[in-house]
């Protein structure tokens, strides 16, 4: 007859096989910002989320305008224009929002990018104090390839109203494809890595404590 020890380690242990392998969130924090602003000349700055040495995003700064283009099939999310207009802002995302295939279902919201064949369309972060994310300190959805599969993430971001300037302070993506992230989420397990973990100490623990019985 099993023990209730024992019994608390099965069960510690069923829990945390019965659980999926997941990847964990992977985050870029800048010690400096990246600065989106200029006096003259136009200025554009790659952005490579995931260190391959291939640029994801280019962000845009002009005399009054800040803004971001997706390469290749890359996309992020936008306040549609409606209408004519092709586009439209990028949409700033609340700290929490979730970011992922479904995020665009909304009525009020889209991914867009390279993938509709608008090469080099280049979308509005902020005129002067025009434009969604003006004055605004949040997250832009992006939606890029890693090795031919969708990776969600986000980018944080502050928009200053003022004049047209931006800073980019940090990025972070989901490890595994097709998962949706939430925006602003840090570089922590997934609940199933955690609780592979849980189940582990949970084994070591009762193997430890039956030895000590035994030389009891």
């Amino acid at each position: 007859m099993k023990t209730p020890a024992q019994l608390f380690c099965l069960f510690g242990l069923a829990i945390a096989l019965t659980q999926p392998c997941r990847g964990v969130v992977a985050v870029t924090w800048l010690d400096d910002p990246i600065v989106l602003w200029t006096e003259w000349n136009s200025r554009y700055t790659p952005l490579d989320i995931n260190g391959d040495e291939l640029t994801d995003y280019v962000f845009a700064a002009a005399i009054g305008f800040v803004g971001v283009r997706s390469e290749g099939e890359n996309q992020y999310l936008i306040w549609p224009s409606g209408g004519h207009n092709i586009g439209g802002d990028v949409e700033p995302l609340a700290e929490g929002f979730e970011i992922g295939p479904n995020s665009g279902d909304d009525s009020w919201m889209e991914w867009f990018g390279n993938g509709e064949g608008y090469d080099g369309l280049i979308a509005c972060l902020s005129t002067g104090t025009a434009g969604r994310f003006a004055g605004q300190h949040a997250y832009m959805g992006v939606a890029f390839e890693i090795a031919d599969e969708i990776h969600y993430g986000w980018i944080e971001l502050i928009v200053q109203s003022a004049f047209a300037a931006a800073y980019i302070y940090g990025w972070g993506y989901e490890t595994d494809p097709g998962v949706p992230i939430l925006a602003g989420a840090s570089a922590i397990p997934e609940p199933s890595t955690t609780m592979l973990m849980i189940g582990g100490l949970l084994t070591i623990g009762c193997a430890l404590r039956r030895a000590k019985e035994r030389q009891g």
